[in-house]
């Protein structure tokens, strides 16, 4: 699977679905950025962070979750909780994804 900025940066502000033993939960993608590429040679992607919101009545643990969307090939990806927004009323639920 490669997947570059270009095909991320239209998802901003729209919902993936992550499929959980509960069901699937909308996570609305909020930023996609480039990572340092620190001498990775260039045959690989640039890796890429992806930050996402949850709602507020639901907290995901660190796992392998599969995104219902044909851009990630029904592979798993490592969903991450970090800090909640700070600037969210109330505060959401904060993930992240890295493909390096």
């Amino acid at each position: 699977m490669r997947i570059t900025l270009d095909q991320l940066a239209p998802l901003t502000g729209k919902e993936l679905m992550v499929k959980t033993s509960h069901g699937s939960v909308a996570l609305s993608l909020v930023a996609v950025t480039e990572l340092p590429r620190r001498g990775l040679p260039a045959q690989f992607t640039t890796p890429l962070s992806l930050m996402l919101h949850g709602p507020s009545n639901i907290r995901l643990a660190q796992d392998n979750y599969y995104i219902d969307h044909p851009l990630f090939e029904g592979q798993p990806c490592c969903i991450v909780p970090i800090a909640p927004s700070a600037t969210a009323a109330p505060p959401l639920p904060r993930y992240q994804i890295i493909f390096n």
